[in-house]
């Protein structure tokens, strides 16, 4: 399947030159993509890891990062593919990432997209990315320092100097073609820079950043594992509540064949299946997968309301005469604990059956509850040390045994 990823583009040599300031902001203009901006504060190993290399370049970076990391909001911010991006134009940066070909016409009209400290995507790994791409730049010497960095030596010519990374889409793209390839490269250093994620979709941009991490980086790292920190980190693992997180988790894990992380979306895509339908991302996933989780949705379905019909009567039918052969004296144990439990369940819900959010059966909140305390019920009735192999008392023998101290 084709990488949506940055395809090569020739590299070329050129004097460096300081960074210029941030050009001033533009008006919207069409072809706009959403920003999922959704990022937490929870701690993890890839927030850490980049928060050590940020503790290196002096100054706090982009003031947007503070005020986003306390707020869960959703596609808020807009960016048009090709102007600088505010997030990710660090004031103590020396590289500048430019998504055109060098001595491209857009140079005059847009400038640099980016600028972040060159020693991010040294100490990430992402020299192939560097050799391709890096005005001026030699493989041998880029590949040293980053041994260097590793052993926390990096060296002062790449803390201190101006580098211009030019990376354009390729020759042949055209039209949404070339849109969607700086999309691929910008949300590459989104990534490195812990930033939010733009697109369409964000299934898909999900599968072009590790595609774009897969191109861009050394052998001797594990992208799958950085990109789910960074999808945790991100608050993009959080299905709760979020068809969109959980359609695009579904799409990223089906495309590259996650298993567990495919069945864990797709658990809780069936849950929230009428808010899920709705989605933009809904039409991102397999005809194949839309196909199971139309007979899961449906199956769910029948069962809840197997359940609510049976649990609304406590099991007369199921645990009549008819189905279960008990002794007179069982018998009215067995309906006076039933209509303890109506008495007990009508105080804690104020009726019983319980008012139903809709004809298939209970809520989901009353559903767990009662789940809950029966299973503590049945913790403290059962004795669960008692085997076939076991004697009874006589006294026990006839469908219900109750341990007794």
């Amino acid at each position: 399947m084709e990488s949506p990823a940055i395809a090569a583009a020739g590299t070329s040599r050129t004097q460096l030159y300081s960074a210029p300031g941030p050009p001033p902001p533009r008006e919207s203009r069409p072809g706009l993509l959403p920003i999922y901006r959704s990022f937490t504060s929870r701690p993890s190993r890839w927030k850490s890891r980049r928060a050590a290399m940020r503790a290196r370049v002096s100054g706090p970076g982009p003031k947007a990062m503070m005020d986003r990391l306390e707020v869960t909001v959703k596609e808020v911010t807009n960016w048009d593919g090709l102007s600088m991006d505010p997030e990710m134009w660090y004031p103590d940066g020396n590289c500048l990432v430019h998504l055109y070909a060098r001595d491209c016409t857009s140079s005059s009209m847009w400038g640099p997209a980016f600028l972040i400290p060159l020693e991010f995507l040294i100490g990430l790994d992402c020299i192939p990315l560097l050799e391709r791409f890096l005005a001026g730049s030699t493989g041998s010497n880029l590949a040293s320092s980053n041994r260097e960095f590793a052993k926390g030596r990096l060296g002062s010519e790449y803390t201190s100097g101006r580098y211009d990374l030019y990376i354009p889409p390729p020759p042949t793209a055209e039209g949404e073609q070339k849109l969607l390839c700086r999309t691929a490269t910008r949300n590459f250093f989104a990534w490195i820079c812990g930033k939010p994620l733009v697109g369409e979709s964000l299934g898909q941009a999900l599968v072009g950043l590790l595609n774009s991490m897969s191109e861009y980086r050394g052998l001797n790292v594990d992208n799958v594992e950085d990109i789910l920190d960074y999808m945790e980190e991100g608050g993009y693992a959080d299905f709760g509540g979020s068809p969109v997180h959980t359609l695009a988790t579904l799409h990223f894990a089906e495309h590259f064949q996650f298993e567990n992380l495919y069945v864990d979306a797709f658990a809780h895509a069936v849950g929230m299946y009428d808010e899920v339908i709705q989605s933009p991302e809904y039409k991102c996933i397999s005809p194949t997968t839309r196909s199971i989780l139309d007979r899961a949705h449906s199956e769910l379905q029948y069962r809840l309301s197997s359940t609510s019909e049976s649990l609304s009567t406590f099991l007369t039918d199921e645990l009549s005469p008819t189905h279960l052969g008990l002794t007179a004296a069982s018998r009215t144990h067995l309906d006076r604990f039933r209509d303890f439990l109506t008495t007990y369940w009508i105080s804690a819900l104020g009726s019983y059956p319980p008012p139903s959010h809709s004809s298939a059966g209970f809520s989901n909140q009353v559903l767990l509850r009662m789940r809950t305390e029966f299973k503590d019920l049945y913790a403290y009735l059962v004795d669960e040390s008692f085997t076939a192999s076991d004697c009874s008392p006589a006294a026990a023998q006839g469908g219900v045994c109750v341990l007794q101290s």
